[in-house]
């Protein structure tokens, strides 16, 4: 992942089936590539071409759309005979974001580059199409490059100061740039949940038991630690670093005013699938001792479930119907990810175990023949970019996944009816119906309901991760394990 375009250029970059990652990127800050033969320009790319031009002077040399689920790209221009390295961070594609807008991350950048922030420089926008044309900074984010654990383990707690760092800015410098700022302890708490919930209420389509029970338990279990207005990075655990040595941090469009316990939340998930260079107790008490603040492990699970939450509130609209776009498998994921460790972390506020559903084993013979002679046909296809490969690579994943649910997904549902006939005191008639049924009975239930909902969600969603099965190692890491400080 060397040479990565900050600000997302390696953003949730695990490598996994489904989508190439910046680790086939070439060894500098220009970044090559030993992936196919880059494309003629596309009309879009001319257009970004002619505005990073009139931006920033000089003749650009070299475009490369990088391969992921969201529009990027790498450039490189020449200016006066100098090299200049640059990346464009585009729309992601569909409507997930709580606070929608590049220009509005293009202000964070900004704000938190005065304050000394590593972030990349913003140079300006681009319209059409829609981008953060900004520097592009050296450096990988994969810590097994580090030269040693020490290196890694330092790596790591430059990266809990830079946090706590920004969570020490005056609120007021993002006030002035149009960031709303929670204005009692509740509103601070809540402050990423109430954005999402906005954004899960306009773009609901369907209905959603598990978001509107999960909405509630929020609110009913606010814990009495943590309530301190500051700038949250929002998506935390996202960096670059050469030589042991921080380069930037990145990816902002999730930035907000709310508590710093999300942002240590936050890092929970993220160390999983990519490791942050040591283990997530060593790097709360190092951000405990310079920042001069105490961590409720309490209050770190309750952050955990509602970080977790805003991200399944983003996603269920989009998912709801879903449309054409490169590497949608990635979200299919994701959801999944989400909700199981919005769910442990519950389970851990409530002091309940969870139980993983048995993994499944994919069908041969007869029931497998389809799913063969489909990855067969992929397989066949040859790929002329970079996203083309991604796009095959998901294409294979998602056809063994189906080779999971033709094997157990219809055994699922009927269980699934079972457990909610035991709800609602009759057994609903299919899915669909058990979905609308529950999200009334949920908007009725008090909290002595809790528990017996908390089961319901939770093995609904472990068999459909099991059901996973290309991402099983992925997902795995989102069965959270407790912190202990």
């Amino acid at each position: 992942m060397t040479g990565a375009g900050a600000a997302d250029a390696t953003e949730d970059a695990a490598t996994d089936a489904t989508r190439g990652t910046d680790a086939t990127r070439g060894t500098d800050a220009t970044g090559g590539t030993d992936g196919p033969v880059p494309a003629a320009r596309t009309a879009e790319e001319d257009r970004l071409v002619a505005r990073v031009e009139e931006l920033v002077g000089g003749r650009v040399t070299a475009i490369e759309r990088q391969p992921r689920w969201r529009k990027a790209w790498y450039l490189t221009v020449d200016r006066d005979g100098a090299e200049l390295a640059l990346y464009v961070r585009g729309d992601k594609q569909i409507d997930a974001e709580p606070y929608p807008g590049l220009d509005r991350e293009a202000a964070i950048l900004r704000i938190l580059e005065r304050n000394g922030v590593p972030v990349p420089h913003v140079h300006g926008m681009s319209s059409d199409p829609i981008g953060i044309i900004m520097d592009r900074v050296p450096g990988t984010r994969d810590v097994a490059e580090a030269a040693d654990d020490a290196q890694r383990r330092g790596i790591a707690e430059q990266y809990m100061e830079i946090l706590a760092r920004m969570h020490s800015i005056d609120v007021a410098e993002f006030a002035a740039a149009g960031i709303e700022v929670p204005t009692t302890p509740e509103g601070a708490q809540l402050a990423f949940v109430d954005a999402n919930e906005r954004l899960y209420r306009r773009t609901k389509k369907a209905p959603e038991p598990l978001v509107e029970w999960a909405l509630r338990w929020a609110r009913r279990r606010l814990p009495t630690a943590g309530n301190r207005a500051r700038f949250i990075h929002g998506d935390t655990g996202q960096f670059l670093f050469v030589d042991g040595r921080i380069t930037c941090v990145y990816d902002f469009e999730a930035s907000h005013i709310g508590d710093p316990l999300s942002d240590l939340a936050g890092l929970r998930t993220r160390a999983g699938t990519e490791p942050l260079g040591a283990d997530i107790e060593h790097m709360i008490r190092h951000y405990q001792r310079v920042a001069g603040t105490t961590i409720d492990p309490s209050a770190l699970s309750f952050y955990t479930a509602t970080y977790m939450l805003t991200a399944v509130m983003a996603l269920s609209g989009p998912l709801t119907e879903l449309r054409p776009a490169d590497q949608q498998a990635e979200y299919l994921t994701w959801d999944l990810m989400v909700r199981r460790a919005m769910l442990w972390a519950i389970a851990e506020v409530e002091g309940v175990k969870i139980e993983p559903a048995p993994p499944v084993t994919l069908p041969t013979g007869y029931p497998a023949r389809v799913t063969t002679v489909l990855e067969g046909t992929v397989r066949r296809m040859v790929p002329a970019t970079g996203v083309d490969e991604a796009n095959q690579s998901a294409a294979l994943a998602l056809a063994q996944w189906a080779g999971a649910m033709v094997a157990v997904g219809m055994a699922n549902v009927e269980r699934d009816l079972d457990r909610a006939a035991v709800l609602l005191g009759h057994r609903p008639a299919d899915q669909a119906a058990a979905d609308a049924e529950l999200e009334r009975f949920v908007l009725a239930a008090g909290p002595e309901h809790d528990l017996a909902l908390l089961e319901y969600f939770a093995a609904q969603t472990e068999a459909r991760v099991a059901e996973a099965v290309p991402m099983r190692t992925r997902l795995e890491q989102y069965a959270l394990p407790k912190v202990v400080l």
